[in-house]
């Protein structure tokens, strides 16, 4: 009877702690972003953090937190690397700001397609990228896409460099950006995104620059009729998780994760491409004014701009690009 009871006693201890380790290979991921939850990037992450869950069996739980729930890219960055933010989707132009060899993805004209971005990205370029952001205490996931960045105003369509001067053209408040657009012939000046409309309905500003979604999805074809597809800037997105996140996942989980965020990359830069293309329609039917531009005196007008910032990089990552 006691080896019987010893016995029970055994198999109890065994099941309890089966249990507890199976309770414990449960985790959650709370991924960040500041675009709201109908933008493309959080539909597509959303979809694929039901797949994750699914393939995991429930192992693994991410959950987007959309609309700047978290605060800005940069709080995102900071809270990565200090490990207070799990996960986040983040642009390239704030990460350059911690690793500045990122700029080299907002050079203009350094991406003519998106075959090009995902060659470059997951290729030797993007891998060095990623081992100087895992420096920072991030590790680098996949690559997001949105769209190709074109000018737009209010007064006329673009042609070449000589019919944007005078126009006063918002820019975001990097050096680079702001070279560039005074490269093409524009007078660059920086704004906050959210007064933008207000400045190009009451003409303090001219116009801008941005993808077409970014300008049908915020109305500005109300107050700038004319769309002129420079392409000028193709910056892209990195999906990223902290260190301290990564560490705690069980190696099978790890592998999966990073696996499984290449198909979520490849999966949002085909559904971007697409998308941008029906945005751009989208645009004509609201009545805006596309037209194609001299995009070889363009590409020859920012030159000195890409010398000037390419010393900045640095060889090691301005030579991968070649």
């Amino acid at each position: 009877m006691k080896k019987l009871i010893m016995t029970l006693i055994t198999m109890a201890l065994m099941v309890m702690i089966a249990h507890t380790s199976w309770a414990a290979d449960k985790y959650k991921l709370r991924l960040a972003s500041v675009s709201g939850p109908s933008h493309l990037h959080n539909v597509t992450m959303k979809e694929w953090a039901e797949t994750v869950k699914k393939e995991t069996d429930g192992r693994l739980d991410i959950r987007i937190l959309d609309g700047a729930q978290l605060g800005g890219e940069r709080e995102y960055i900071e809270g990565m690397r200090l490990g207070t933010i799990d996960m986040a989707q983040v642009s390239t132009g704030p990460i350059s700001s911690f690793v500045p060899q990122f700029m080299v993805c907002a050079l203009p004209y350094v991406f003519q397609d998106y075959e090009q971005i995902a060659a470059t990205l997951e290729g030797p370029l993007g891998q060095k990228l990623f081992e100087l952001l895992k420096q920072e205490n991030i590790i680098g996931l996949t690559w997001f896409t949105n769209g190709f960045r074109s000018v737009f105003n209010s007064k006329r369509p673009i042609n070449n460099p000589a019919d944007l001067k005078g126009l006063k053209i918002r820019v975001m408040e990097s050096p680079l950006m702001v070279g560039t657009l005074n490269s093409m012939g524009a007078s660059a000046t920086p704004m906050a995104y959210g007064e933008l409309y207000t400045a190009l309905q009451q003409g303090v500003m001219d116009g801008a620059e941005n993808a077409p979604g970014n300008v049908l999805n915020d109305k500005f074809y109300e107050v700038a009729k004319y769309f002129s597809v420079t392409e000028h800037f193709a910056p892209p997105g990195v999906v990223a998780i902290s260190n301290a996140a990564f560490s705690k996942l069980p190696e099978d989980l790890q592998k999966y994760l990073m696996e499984s965020a290449k198909e979520l990359g490849k999966m949002e830069r085909a559904a971007d491409k697409e998308a941008q293309v029906k945005f751009l329609d989208d645009l004509k039917a609201k009545g805006v004014d596309v037209n194609t531009v001299d995009k070889a005196a363009f590409t020859e007008a920012v030159k000195p701009v890409i010398e000037q910032f390419s010393e900045e990089i640095g060889p090691e990552v301005m030579d991968l690009l070649k």
